[in-house]
């Protein structure tokens, strides 16, 4: 059996699933299993060639990012989990991670939760001291976490190389995943409520949008820089981030004292970003019973808090999480920020929009290190956008 994954702990995700594996493997000492590792971008581009096998060797069991299901439904490369195994069930699945697992607009299962992360706004303690006396206060709206941003970086004008805000893009550039908060804080989403229009070239979208940008353009926070080479927490050339939980460890471990707020609320209130994982077994997949097997050894309590806690995020089911959030007082902010997250919404093209406006974010930043940002751009770029999910939505109605 074949596994393909994603990068969940970085360098150690081959470690991490090894020790997974060999956990399977006592209880299941006659199935072989073998793991590959591609980052989202590679797997995006090879799940289309599923379909087309070629000569290289075929995925039993695939992870994905829970918003691709309708995809993988619509390509046909996705098993029936509900036809495979009619008492396979999501009751005790978090309710924000059952709609991504079904066909849209039925209840048959065709992938399965493995695990989630929430975004949230993370900041070290001795530098807020320095500027406020309230620190949970000042940053519970977007205005003030930009008054903060100003103040830091006054307080901290003479240290070399010094952001207010540290970039958590893997890439350095602007991200759609620290930019969605602002959107669905102001009660804004991608599409109208019937999903039969988009939103995002709208005068709101855009302005969401603008306020995740000014991050930039005031140059509260690095992009397009060498990582790690400046406006780092962990130098201390940097007070804040904007990311998920994920990594979030490193700084206890140089005890350093970074405490966690929700997301600052662009709009009305705070919202945070649930990206949730997911695994499918292909259609195409010559061992489905081992893969389903596995499936539900990774749903298994025992299995779901041992993982999580490996790779720092959170278990996907109730029996789990509970005991996990329950285990730290430093968690128990997890419980607000869950209570107003969002997940993308289950439909064909998400993917696809999400890859249109990771384009358009790049096409931002290197505007701004080029001092050619105008809110003109920006809506031109967002104006097109919305052009090319009309068309994605009237051949694939969502």
């Amino acid at each position: 059996m074949i596994l393909w994954v994603m990068p969940d702990s970085g360098a150690k995700t081959m470690e991490d699933y090894a020790t997974l594996v060999a956990l399977f493997k006592k209880e299941n000492p006659s199935v072989d299993v073998s793991v590959r590792v591609f980052t989202r971008n590679v797997l995006w581009r090879r799940i289309f060639t599923l379909k087309d096998p070629t000569h290289e060797e075929m995925p039993d069991l695939i992870q994905i990012p829970h918003y691709w299901t309708a995809l993988i439904v619509k390509a046909g490369i996705a098993e029936n989990l509900s036809q495979l195994d009619p008492g396979l069930s999501l009751t005790d699945c978090l309710v924000p991670l059952k709609e991504n697992c079904y066909r849209p607009g039925t209840k048959d299962m065709y992938s399965y939760p493995w695990w989630f992360d929430l975004s949230a706004l993370h900041y070290r303690a001795d530098h807020l001291k320095l500027v406020s006396e309230h620190p949970e206060e000042d940053l519970k709206t977007w205005e003030g976490l930009l008054a903060i941003c100003q103040a830091l970086r006054e307080k901290f004008s003479d240290v070399s190389g010094y952001y207010p805000m540290q970039n958590s893009d893997w890439r350095g550039s602007l991200s759609m995943r620290s930019a969605l908060p602002c959107m669905w804080s102001r009660g804004l989403n991608f599409f109208t409520e019937d999903r039969a229009a988009t939103l995002v070239g709208s005068k709101e979208f855009k302005e969401a949008l603008h306020d995740y940008i000014t991050l930039a353009l005031k140059e509260y926070m690095p992009i397009l820089r060498e990582r790690g080479s400046l406006g780092t927490i962990v130098s201390g050339k940097a007070s804040m981030m904007i990311s998920r939980k994920q990594g979030i460890s490193m700084f206890s471990a140089r005890r350093m004292r970074v405490r966690t707020l929700p997301v600052p609320a662009a709009g009305d209130k705070s919202a945070a970003y649930l990206s949730g994982m997911n695994w499918f077994i292909s259609t195409f997949s010559q061992h489905k019973k081992e893969a389903l097997q596995f499936v539900k050894f990774c749903a298994r309590p025992d299995i779901q808090l041992r993982y999580a806690r490996m790779i720092e995020a959170f278990p996907a089911f109730e029996e789990a999480f509970e005991p996990f959030i329950s285990s730290s007082p430093r968690l128990q902010v997890y419980r607000e920020i869950l209570s107003s997250a969002h997940t993308l919404p289950n439909m064909v093209i998400m993917g696809t929009v999400m890859e249109i406006l990771k384009r358009v974010l790049a096409v931002c930043a290197t505007q701004i290190v080029e001092n050619r940002f105008t809110q003109a751009s920006l809506d031109r770029e967002l104006d097109m956008t919305a052009k090319e999910i009309e068309f994605l939505l009237s051949i694939y109605k969502g």
